[in-house]
């Protein structure tokens, strides 16, 4: 039973640490779109530079309320 218990925890442990790095690599990910549209780069080429849809990059960059001329 003690090993069963182990390895529960080092399960939730790692999905622990899964979240934290996805969290990371989206705060990653959402700063270089902003960059990358206000370098000017269209919404469309951001899209498929990251394999997501236009409007998922649309909508990312509605909730961080980016335009060209924000310094966000």
């Amino acid at each position: 039973m003690a090993s069963e218990e182990n390895g529960l925890e080092a399960a939730a442990s790692a999905l622990r640490e899964a979240q934290a790095a996805l969290h990371a690599a989206r705060r990653a990910l959402t700063a270089a779109v902003v960059s990358a549209y206000q370098a000017g780069e269209s919404a469309a080429r951001i899209a498929e530079r990251t394999g997501a849809s236009v409007i998922e990059i649309r909508n990312l960059l509605g909730a961080t309320r980016t335009s060209r001329r924000s310094s966000r």
